[in-house]
Formats: C-alpha cells, structure tokens, sequence
C-alpha cells in the first residue's frame, strides 16, 4: 500500500512539473482537476479558489480587481481537456520518466 501511495505521488509530481502551464492552477501552479470560473473569466482549481475566497479576497487573485460575485462555474471544456492530456500524453511522459528512472537506478545498483 506504501509502494502504491509513493507511486501515485511520483505520477502527480510527474504531471505537475510537465502538464501545460494553462492547466495549471495560476495560484497553486498544481494541475486542475476541477477547473471552475470565476466572474471575471479566469479559470482556477475550485478548492483554490474557494481558499482564497473563504479568507475573505473578494477580489481575482490574477488581476487584483474586484469581482463582481464569488460564483463558481465548472469549466466542463477545460476538464476534459485536461483529463484528455492525462490519458494520453501524460500517461506516456510518466511511463517515460518512470523507465529512465528505473534504467538510471538499475545501472547504479549495478555498479
């Protein structure tokens, strides 16, 4: 179970440090996996989104300008494009990384 929990660790980190920077969250800089709205058309991961506003910002965390409400819309587009490059391309950069790791870690036991 420890090995399966480091492993889903490594594949996030992976995807994290890879993924398109507009898939990214622009306040945690973490991949999106429920990318929301905001009323000024920036798009956010929604528990960050709702950290910033349960603090008390009433304002966009990009633009410093008020928002005219702190209504959430899930960006249904971009979720699906996000976990589109998940299965595809990210899948294959994580087998990538995975077996250049393995191969480096294989030749060092080695030696």
């Amino acid at each position: 179970s420890q090995q399966l929990k480091a492993a889903a660790n490594t594949t996030e980190e992976i995807l994290n440090k890879h993924a398109p920077k507009d898939f990214c969250d622009p306040i945690s800089f973490e991949l999106m996996a429920d990318p929301v709205f905001t009323a000024d058309g920036n798009t956010y991961e929604r528990s960050t989104i709702e950290a910033w506003f349960r603090t008390g910002n009433t304002t966009s965390p990009l633009t410093g300008v008020e928002l005219e409400s702190t209504s959430l819309i899930p960006n249904v587009l971009m979720r699906k494009v996000i976990l589109s490059w998940r299965e595809n391309e990210g899948a294959a950069l994580v087998e990538a990384v995975k077996k250049g790791s393995n191969a480096t870690n294989a030749a060092s036991n080695g030696s």
